[in-house]
């Protein structure tokens, strides 16, 4: 059983106002929820596995696997536009500096 008492510490804990007339109605409610609860117990589901979501939801995996450019030729650089990068140094295409020196 919920007292008055608890009540007040609960809407406290909440920060909610319970104006009087409500009060009575809210420990009702409560010790019913509460009365559920203690019902919930007496379920046994030790055979029941555990769920994270209300529906079955898994990953769709596929092989990492490199597929050549459609244009053909295995370079890594043919994937590139290369003509829009016209300076190259040490095999790395360069860009333009996007910081002020």
């Amino acid at each position: 059983m919920i007292s008055r008492e608890e009540v007040h510490r609960l809407a406290k804990l909440a920060r909610i106002d319970v104006p009087e007339e409500e009060e009575g109605k809210l420990q009702k409610d409560l010790e019913a929820i509460l009365g559920y609860v203690e019902k919930l117990k007496e379920v046994d589901i030790s055979d029941v596995p555990e769920m994270t979501h209300a529906i079955e939801a898994r990953n769709v995996f596929r092989a990492d696997e490199v597929n050549p450019p459609a244009g053909g030729g295995g370079d890594d650089k043919n994937i590139l536009l290369t003509d829009q990068f016209p300076e190259e140094e040490a095999g790395y295409l360069k860009v333009k500096g996007v910081f002020g020196s």
